[in-house]
This record gives structure tokens, C-alpha cells and sequence, in this order.
């Protein structure tokens, strides 16, 4: 193990230095010597010294790693602790790198020190009663090449589980894989996972966790299967991921139906869109729904949700932004009609766009001479879904209009006011 951990120079690289701030490299290079011939008390010393002369940050973090790794070989835990708690104190983002094939239980001692850093407390898997399980959640999506290669192997993940039992993204550690392509089909999994949390004396906990995740290629997953995947993540405003997972299904090795390449467009647009990368997220859209029209205008059928997909991206392009008020019918003669001039942000209800449930909601209301809602009067009178009907029957309490006119002077009027909820 010793041997292994001091070919680690990967650990903290440091760039290149002026004259003045070699002795540091070249006192850490000297207490390495010392390390791999057991003469502990002469590599601190010469760590010791590589701190007074360290002049910049990296320099510091590497020393202090270094002495982490020292104290390791020595046997104190607690040591090794201590120093990798400095170094993560000076650059929290530190990755050491390789780490996991050295030694699992200093990999551990590190990750755990990293994690305990976080601003909330988190307990380890030896600190609960009970240890979070994975409850549900999809498999880890093979990249196509690795897929054809048939790449195969275990995965070594580091994780924290909130007391919802999500994963906890910024803590998310791959540890080992059989190769990186799959870091980010890992990351997705475990975003898109639902576990039961740790428990502590019957209370949920947050809980740092390790998991074993086997890899076993199987029979390549159809285009739709990585869209819908992206969909969730989508959902779940995991951004990158969704564009991940978009890439892989019109990648040609996906061999992706022309329906499923036109389903895949939609939905990469639509995560292009989120990101704010705006130029190209319409690009991508416009190609999506001229092939959606092409096809169409063939008389191919396309899966239904294709189709609704299709018709909210349409909406949005057309003006009808998610939850935007419509033109309201009036129910009686006017000679002009309400016109909404604002209302309360409109909060698409979570749930119901993690289910992608959409459609229009209209709300019967009356709306008084001077433009506001009268209170009592507000009743919805036709709804896709009971999930939207509260938000809408909110916004159009809220709302103010520009008063309905009937003789060259202000009316109050009954109205029917439609508001679309578009899943994207």
C-alpha cells in the first residue's frame, strides 16, 4: 500500500513556480524519499519545513495533503483528519484523484472529512441506527460506445442522502469506475434515485454513504428510454444531465427512430432553453418541429406524448408562455372586453410538472367596474387535472383587468378566464 500511495503525485498538482517557491516542491519531493523508507520523523520534518516556505495556496494544500498521507502511513486517523481538514479549508474543491485504488479506507477518511465540511450536519454510516437503502430509481444509462464495447465492472460512488432521501448533488464523489463514461450516467441515476433516509434514534438524518454499483451492459436501451430519462432530469432541473442524456439518444449508435429523433430534438431544445443558451435552443426547436411537420404530413404516427410535446413547445413559441393568462370570454354583452393588466406570479404546482401534466384550466369569475375580482365569485369550470385548479383559482383571485365597457362606461361582467399550464 505504501508503494501505491507515494506513486500519488497526482494528487495535488502544483504549476509551475517562480525560483523563490522551488524549495517547496523540492522539500516535498524529499520527504516522499523519506515516506517510502519508513523514516517518518525526517519526512515531517522536511513537510514542516515545505510549509514555512510555501508562498501560495496550492503549495499549502499540497503540503498539508502530503502530511494527511503521512499520518495515515503512521496509523493516526484522527492526524489524517486534522491535516485534510486544513488543506479543505483553503480549497474546498479539492480532488484527490486515484485515491479509492490506493487505499479504500483512506479514501473514506478524506471523503468523509470533505462532506462533514458542508454547512449542514451530516452523519456517517456508522453514526445512524439505520442506513439509507435505495428504494427506486432508474438503472445507470450505458454510454453507446462503452455499450458496443461491452464495458463491464464495478462502480464505487460517495453520496449524501437527505432526509427526503434524495441524493444531495454538490456531494456526489465517483470514486472508481471501470471507465470515466460513465461518471455522468452515474450522477444522473443516483439525481433520479429515491432512497429511505438514515435514521438516528427514529429521526431522519442526513447520511453520507458509500455504494457498489455493478455495471453489466445489456440488451442497448432504445432512444426513447435516454429521452425519457431526460425528461426526469429535466423535472428534476438537472440541466446537464437532460443534455447528456439527449446527446447519447441521437447519437447514431442510439439508432433512433425518425420519431425518436424528432422527440429527442424537442426535448434537447427545451434543455438548451433552460440552460439560457437561447440561439441554439431555437435552432434545435425549429429543426424538431419541421420534422415533427414532416412527418405528420406523411401520415406517421407518432406516440401520443410526442404529440402533446409537440403542441406545449408550439404554445410556448407562440406566445403562451407556461401559465400565462389567456383572453377571457365574457358571458354577457359588452362593447368592449376585460383585458388582464396583472396578476400574481404564477407557481406551476411541482408535482404536476414532475408528472408533465398540462393543459388548460378555466376559472369563472366576476370581475367588478373598477377591474378587480369580487371575492365568492371565483369557481373553475373546467380542469385536465385537479393538481393545476388551486393555482389557477389563486392567480385569478389576484388578478386586475382593464374593466369591461358597455356604453362608453365601465360594467361588471362575468368572465371566463382560461390559463395554460404548459409542462415545458
Amino acid at each position: 500500500m505504501r508503494s501505491r500511495i507515494l506513486s500519488l503525485a497526482l494528487l495535488v498538482s502544483i504549476p509551475s513556480l517562480p525560483l523563490a517557491s522551488q524549495n517547496t516542491s523540492e522539500l516535498i519531493e524529499q520527504a516522499r524519499a523519506r515516506m517510502s523508507t519508513s523514516e517518518f520523523d525526517s519526512a515531517a520534518t522536511l513537510l514542516t519545513a515545505a510549509l514555512s516556505h510555501a508562498t501560495q495556496r496550492p503549495e499549502t494544500v499540497s503540503v498539508l495533503t502530503w502530511r494527511a498521507i503521512l499520518a495515515f502511513m503512521k496509523g493516526d486517523e484522527q492526524e489524517t483528519r486534522t491535516e485534510f481538514h486544513e488543506a479543505l479549508q483553503l480549497d474546498s474543491g479539492l480532488q484527490v484523484q486515484g485515491i479509492y485504488q490506493t487505499s479504500p479506507r483512506l479514501a473514506r477518511l478524506f471523503y468523509e472529512e470533505r462532506v462533514g465540511m458542508l454547512p449542514n450536519v451530516v452523519y456517517t454510516s456508522n453514526e445512524v441506527d439505520e442506513m439509507p437503502r435505495r428504494l427506486s430509481g432508474p438503472p445507470v444509462v450505458y454510454p453507446p460506445e462503452l455499450l458496443r464495447r461491452q464495458v463491464r465492472g464495478r462502480a464505487m460512488v460517495g453520496l449524501t442522502v437527505d432526509t427526503l432521501g434524495h441524493a444531495v448533488e454538490r456531494t456526489i464523489d465517483i470514486l472508481a469506475t471501470p471507465d470515466s463514461e460513465f461518471d455522468a450516467p452515474l450522477r444522473a441515476m443516483l439525481l433520479a434515485s429515491t432512497f429511505s433516509p438514515g435514521r438516528r434514534s427514529g429521526r431522519a438524518v442526513r447520511t453520507m454513504i458509500e455504494l457498489a454499483i455493478d455495471l453489466v451492459p445489456g440488451t442497448p436501451p432504445s432512444a426513447t428510454s435516454y429521452v425519457n430519462a431526460a425528461r426526469t432530469q429535466l423535472a428534476l432541473h438537472h440541466v446537464d444531465s437532460a443534455l447528456v442524456l439527449t446527446r447519447i439518444a441521437i447519437d447514431p449508435a442510439a439508432r433512433a427512430t425518425e420519431g425518436e429523433g424528432v422527440y429527442a430534438r424537442l426535448v434537447q431544445g427545451i434543455a438548451l432553453a433552460a440552460a439560457g443558451r437561447d440561439s441554439l435552443a431555437r435552432l434545435t426547436l425549429d429543426s424538431a418541429l419541421a420534422g415533427y411537420t414532416h412527418l405528420t404530413g406523411r401520415g406517421v404516427e407518432l406516440a401520443p406524448f410526442v404529440k402533446r410535446l409537440a403542441d406545449s413547445v408550439r404554445l410556448g413559441r407562440s406566445g403562451h408562455k407556461s401559465g400565462d393568462l389567456g383572453t377571457p370570454a365574457v358571458l354577457e354583452p359588452v362593447d368592449a372586453a376585460p383585458i388582464p393588466v396583472s396578476h400574481p406570479a404564477i407557481a406551476y404546482p411541482p408535482e404536476m410538472q414532475a408528472l408533465r401534466v398540462g393543459g388548460t384550466v378555466v376559472v369563472e369569475a366576476r370581475v367588478d367596474a373598477t377591474g378587480h375580482v369580487l371575492a365568492g365569485t371565483v369557481r373553475v369550470v373546467q380542469s385536465p387535472n385537479p393538481g393545476l385548479e388551486r393555482e389557477a383559482v389563486r392567480v385569478v383571485t389576484g388578478a386586475v383587468y382593464k374593466p369591461a365597457r358597455r356604453g362608453g362606461h365601465a360594467v361588471a361582467v362575468t368572465i371566463r378566464q382560461p390559463i395554460t399550464f404548459a409542462p415545458y
